[in-house]
């Protein structure tokens, strides 16, 4: 019973890292595609919120429910798909960070934008190219994690089985 209540955790946590993660990121590109300040500004704020509030929090429960069920199951740290998945969790992890403050400076720069009455600068421009393709980079490692729990296969072996 232990095992399947921490594998419903894991599996709830991995939904709203992954779905608040993709809405965030989605809602901020329809946001800057307006390329409307006042409208950037407002969805950047709410997504700062949310990323803070929701998607890393999920994060950490994820890596605390996946923790457990590994010891629970009596699975081995050095097991490949899971190993190889926690690498990548890690890898996107570390993109997390930079986001969050990308995202922060976005919402700043089109605030004062908004505030002053400017267009988009070019600077905007540039670190909203960094966020987009770090977000790119980070949902790809996602969506392989996802792959990997649920067929226990790196994606080498996977393209194995399927050859």
């Amino acid at each position: 019973m232990l095992y399947l209540g921490l594998k419903y955790l894991h599996v709830i946590a991995a939904v709203f890292l992954f779905g608040f993660g993709m809405g965030s990121y989605l809602y901020l590109i329809a946001a800057s595609r307006t390329a409307n300040p006042q409208v950037i500004a407002h969805v950047a704020r709410m997504v700062v919120r949310f990323d803070a509030w929701i998607t890393t929090p999920a994060g950490f429960v994820q890596i605390i429910s996946g923790y457990l069920l590994m010891r629970v199951s009596g699975l081995p740290m050095t097991t490949e798909w899971l190993l190889t998945s926690l690498i990548i969790f890690f890898c996107v992890g570390a993109l997390w960070l930079p986001v969050l403050l990308l995202q922060k400076r976005l919402e700043i720069m089109a605030s004062t934008a908004d505030a002053t009455g400017q267009g988009l600068s070019d600077d905007y421009r540039r670190v909203y190219r960094q966020w987009f393709w770090m977000g790119v980079m980070g949902f790809a490692g996602m969506f392989v994690i996802v792959l990997m729990m649920v067929t226990k296969m790196t994606p080498v072996q996977l393209l194995s089985v399927l050859a």
